[in-house]
């Protein structure tokens, strides 16, 4: 029990916080909103633990696939059957199965379409109806018994005829056919993600989300079923690919998975240099720009059918040419593991600053981030030079055939560091855009400054000034990519996410003790599918840290930080006491450095803990010295959206 004395002292330290507050009652800082004594996160359980890892009863389902596909490039039409082994692994019985069929958005009047995220790029012109024509869809070895199904824009539902138990699969094929799609925008990136360069030797086809492919179904939403519009990519099931593509004889074909017929579709000399340079430590041209234009570079028959194998993927993309120079060379990772890097460009291309860098941009890109971060899975990757900005697939990018210089360095290392995020680490990229492109342009930052001596750390990539990654307008980060404005999806799901973790790293955590709970994450993670929640927790419990004041400000909300100089108090001869005052509703560790009279600068540090009780801070100078200014974060750190009250200077 109290005794009155220490009643008393309780009563006077409250009237004195309650002046405080009466003070600062126009600041916008509440404590408990980012210290509460309530988890912020949702709890663990069985099947996602407190602890941000998989837990005992993690379950996922798997997907594997047998295609058979062709390409008629007189009238761009892609024909094909998939043949997909269907594993329940989920606690479940499963009397129905999803599947996204993201070539409808192509359909006139898909919702895509509807939504605006997609235009036609000239209405005059006459265009093929996109989207898939669905030839049926039987139990696989049974050519009579056909399953029905339902197709919803983007989806289709497949009706099983018996209850798909826990622990068993299914075996379906699905014949279908689309027209190329051409003449499409996508209205916000400006972009396809499937589409046909036109160049002098020609066509060079993109072609990806070619087949019909399974809806996750996970233990935190079930059926993963959101519509493809256009802004949000993918979220999906992993599996074994066997892919059989089937094209002109005079094309070039690359893909995601290895090549498993060299000899059927390779002239004898292109053969011999493909297996050179599975040895070869230099980059060896299978095809040379003189080669493009001579028949005699390919087969001299009608078609040629490319067989593919890829495992543990959750895609699959190819592509295919005439007009390709084609290269490849082979080196080896931190692990030991070789993998083979190729690069396939028209010779539009052929530039010293451009495509004729790919090898050694591949090499150096996945060098790095397997050593970094995770090692590289795939036993070769694929960089073909395209109409498109940059698209990324497992072992296989898409980048822009016109980027020189530092752009060009940029999108190849982004689009290949998308390999770990989300090729490895299966995030749902139809919600949660950020965890794979922030993320990713997160570990691209550190690989630029680590790229040949520093050559393109001078250059920006696009990047938008600090205090537009925090204009009150801005949506959170969490925001699903379909709901966003178009102007705010780079800065928002890219920039504000890489530098927000660049702050934990660099700032907060430190970089080692950052790596490693990064590294453990994505380990962890590695072919599953984590949710944002999971991050938060893993990185809490590698730190030691409660990092739910970080989280809610820069992810969950679109707080702002304004740390404001309130007071300074220099009496002669005694320690000077600075005041702070948070002005926004975001709480960061404070730097304040403060210049004596003498010119002697004294530089201080404050944990965030500072603000865990109020939202004004007061400290005194170590010198007993007259003060001459102050000045908040100056090297300007931290996102203060108001730098005009961070400084104090004595008047004279």
């Amino acid at each position: 029990m109290l005794i009155p004395l220490q009643k008393i002292k309780l009563i006077i330290i409250f009237l004195c916080l309650l002046a405080t507050d009466i003070a600062s009652a126009q600041t916008k800082y509440h404590p408990s909103d980012l210290f509460p004594a309530q988890p912020l996160l949702p709890p663990g359980n069985s099947y996602r633990t407190a602890t941000g890892e998989p837990g005992p009863a993690y379950w996922q389902n798997k997907a594997d696939y047998v295609i058979d596909v062709a390409l008629d490039d007189k009238t761009n039409v892609i024909t094909g059957t998939a043949t997909i082994t269907y594993t329940n692994n989920s606690p479940k019985a499963l009397s129905a199965l999803w599947l996204q069929l993201e070539q409808n958005v192509f359909k006139k009047d898909s919702r895509g379409i509807q939504s605006k995220l997609f235009l036609y790029q000239d209405p005059e012109k006459t265009t093929p109806d996109g989207g898939y024509q669905i030839d049926g869809v039987k139990l696989a070895g049974n050519k009579t018994e056909d399953i029905k199904y339902h197709i919803y824009d983007t989806r289709m539902q497949l009706e099983l005829a018996q209850p798909l138990l826990s622990g068993q699969a299914i075996s379906f094929s699905i014949r279908y056919r689309y027209n190329f799609p051409v003449n499409y925008k996508n209205a916000d990136f400006l972009v396809n993600r499937t589409d046909i360069l036109p160049t002098k030797n020609g066509n060079i086809y993109a072609v990806a989300q070619l087949y019909p492919r399974m809806c996750v179904l996970d233990d935190i939403e079930g059926w993963n079923t959101l519509p493809y519009l256009g802004n949000g990519e993918f979220y999906l099931e992993y599996g074994n690919f066997r892919v059989n593509i089937t094209v002109p004889s005079g094309f070039i074909v690359e893909s995601s998975g290895d090549l498993l017929n060299p000899e059927e579709v390779l002239t004898p000399t292109a053969l011999k240099r493909w297996q050179a340079a599975k040895q070869s430590d230099l980059p060896v041209q299978i095809r040379t720009a003189k080669e493009v234009t001579d028949p005699s570079s390919r087969p001299a028959k009608v078609t040629c059918t490319w067989k593919f194998k890829l495992d543990n993927s959750r895609d699959f993309a190819w592509t295919a040419s005439r007009s390709f120079i084609w290269e490849m060379e082979n080196f080896k990772l931190f692990n030991g593991k070789r993998v083979m890097g190729s690069s396939l460009y028209p010779v539009e291309s052929e530039k010293q600053g451009s495509w004729k860098r790919s090898s050694e941009y591949i090499k150096f890109t996945l060098q790095h981030f397997s050593e970094k971060w995770f090692p590289y899975p795939y036993n070769k990757a694929v960089n073909v030079a395209s109409n498109l900005d940059g698209m990324e697939y497992p072992g296989m990018v898409f980048c822009s055939a016109k980027d020189t210089g530092n752009m060009y360095f940029a999108v190849v290392n982004h689009e290949l560091g998308h390999t770990w995020f989300p090729m490895v680490v299966g995030s749902n990229e139809r919600k949660y855009a950020w965890m794979d492109e922030g993320f990713n342009m997160f570990i691209d930052k550190i690989a630029t400054k680590a790229f040949n001596k520093g050559e393109f750390i001078g250059y920006v990539e696009i990047d938008s000034p600090l205090d537009s990654l925090f204009a009150g307008k801005l949506l959170p980060i969490v925001t699903r990519p379909d709901a966003l404005p178009g102007n705010q999806v780079y800065p928002l799901q890219y920039q504000k996410v890489s530098y927000s973790l660049a702050l934990l790293r660099n700032q907060i955590l430190g970089p080692e003790r950052f790596d490693r709970a990064f590294r453990k994450y994505i380990r962890d993670w590695a072919y599953k599918h984590p949710t944002p929640w999971d991050f938060f927790r893993s990185i809490d419990s590698s730190a030691g840290e409660d990092l739910t004041w970080f989280w809610k400000s820069m992810f969950l909300e679109n707080y702002r930080l304004d740390q404001k100089i309130t007071k300074v108090e220099s009496p002669a001869g005694a320690q000077p006491s600075i005041t702070i005052e948070n002005m926004e509703k975001a709480a960061m560790p404070l730097v304040v450095e403060i210049t004596y009279t003498d010119g002697l600068k004294e530089h201080r540090e404050f944990p965030v803990e500072i603000w865990e009780y109020s939202g004004v801070y007061t400290f005194t100078g170590d010198k007993k010295a007259a003060v001459a200014k102050v000045i908040i974060d100056p090297d300007k750190i931290y996102p203060d959206v108001d730098r005009s009250n961070n400084g104090y200077v004595v008047k004279k």
